[in-house]
């Protein structure tokens, strides 16, 4: 899922350089290899191999707008050979803004540049499949949304306790799970639930960002709506209905193959009023 750093890639440049040599050698790609958008091509890649017998320097004071006009066609031809049927390859290419390579890791002061560039190139595994450039973004994502699921899970399982399905998208012990956790055992002593007729409870994303990653943790901004409509077992009665839509920070942690939710900040409620509701117990 991940791009391979400066150093490493300088460890294996003699098949990096093999593997796009035959890439550009495909007519599926570069139908004219000598087009200025594959000649940039190229002289990325010769700066990310800091190869001294080439010349880049020709595309250092490339206008903006031709740079981005480039990148975009190369892209598209990557993207359309990748997805087509064909021979493995061994390592994939994608040309990336500098402003994206937090995304993936990669500090634009240290990772090669050209014309505000850089070509990012990783290694497949024997069973890994080829990635999308956004595939670590979808990721995240998923993992927001599933960790909103499990939340909404644990709650709705009351007046029985079950925490299991925080087990596969939470940090084990960290802020986000035991704060989670601590709502879910003071509704159970109070005895409500949401489980009662016709009960309106839910919660929805409504939108999603990946804001920066950085090594083995990742910032995430949504916006969520979450409507809690909490029913008194004793009373048989609605006790307390919160009810927010709002922005919300998330903190994740990588953990092996798997990104963990860590953290989730959010803003204490402001339309359910907690602290003036009429408390019964």
């Amino acid at each position: 899922m991940e791009y391979l750093d400066h150093s490493q890639i300088l460890a294996r440049k003699a098949a990096i350089q093999e593997s796009f040599e035959t890439l550009l050698a495909s007519r599926i790609v570069a139908g004219r290899p000598g087009a200025k958008q594959w000649r940039f091509f190229r002289a990325c890649l010769a700066r990310l191999l800091e190869d001294v017998d080439s010349d880049p320097d020709d595309f250092a004071g490339l206008a903006r707008v031709t740079a981005a006009q480039y990148k975009f066609e190369i892209e598209d031809k990557l993207r359309r050979f990748y997805r087509r049927p064909g021979k493995r390859q061994e390592f994939v290419f994608s040309l990336v803004h500098a402003s994206r390579l937090h995304w993936y890791g990669l500090s634009s002061e240290t990772y090669p540049l050209l014309a505000g560039y850089g070509l990012l190139v990783r290694q497949l595994d024997a069973a890994d499949p080829v990635p999308g450039v956004g595939e670590l973004h979808a990721y995240l994502e998923k993992v927001i949304a599933r960790s909103m699921e499990a939340e909404f899970q644990v709650y709705d399982a009351l007046p029985r306790i079950d925490l299991t399905p925080l087990d596969r998208w939470f940090v084990k012990d960290g802020p986000a799970m035991r704060e989670i956790i601590e709502v879910t055992m003071g509704c159970a002593r109070r005895g409500w639930h949401l489980s009662s007729p016709m009960n309106p409870s839910t919660c929805r994303l409504l939108m999603i960002k990946v804001k920066d990653i950085t090594g083995k943790e990742a910032v995430v901004t949504t916006r969520q709506y979450w409507y809690l409509r909490w029913f008194d077992q004793h009373t048989k009665q609605y006790t307390y209905p919160y009810r927010e839509t709002s922005q919300q920070v998330y903190i994740l942690q990588k953990s092996g193959d798997r990104w963990l939710v860590y953290q989730n900040l959010r803003p204490l409620p402001r339309s359910s009023q907690p602290l003036r509701w009429n408390r019964r117990q």
